[in-house]
């Protein structure tokens, strides 16, 4: 999870459910969320949090394999492995890493994707505030649902000889 506020806190709290290790990195020197969620997240077993850290690169080639993380402070790099990446630095999109990947995106820095989700790398789907469609929950969640689908359909095609 790359994050450190009270949106990053909610969406690990919520995938420490479902992974077997959750790692927060965040570029801040603390934790910026809410005492509640703080606590909650300190007593979960599978959760970690590395501050003052910065990603430096994703790796992988058909699916994320690691990432890099560079500490701000000792400039010490390292390679942790993981199967997915999540972002959430708030409600403005912070696009500037899919943009380094040739993900286009329009003025106002939102990921340009057609009515299925589908951005102009094939097999990059996106959904959510990142794409601007209308920042509202449920319009998220909707979008979600089709890049999901889309995605997974994809997927499927693709490990087809």
């Amino acid at each position: 999870m790359i994050g450190s506020g009270d949106e990053a806190a909610n969406d690990a709290l919520f995938i420490t459910k479902i992974a077997k290790k959750v790692t927060m990195v965040s570029s801040s020197e603390e934790m910026d969320m809410s005492a509640t969620l703080r606590e909650r997240l300190e007593e979960k077993k599978n959760f970690e949090v590395m501050l003052n850290s910065r990603v430096k690169a994703i790796e992988g080639d058909t699916s994320v394999k690691a990432i890099k993380i560079v500490d701000t402070k000792t400039k010490k790099q390292q390679k942790i492995p993981t199967d997915g990446v999540f972002v959430s630095l708030g409600r403005v999109p912070m696009t500037q890493l899919v943009q380094k990947a040739g993900i286009e995106v329009d003025q106002a820095g939102c990921i340009k994707v057609d009515r299925q989700q589908r951005t102009n790398v094939e097999g990059v789907y996106a959904a959510g505030d990142c794409t601007c469609g209308g920042m509202q929950m449920v319009t998220a969640a909707g979008e979600g649902a089709t890049a999901a689908v889309k995605a997974s359909t994809y997927i499927k095609r693709a490990k087809k000889p």
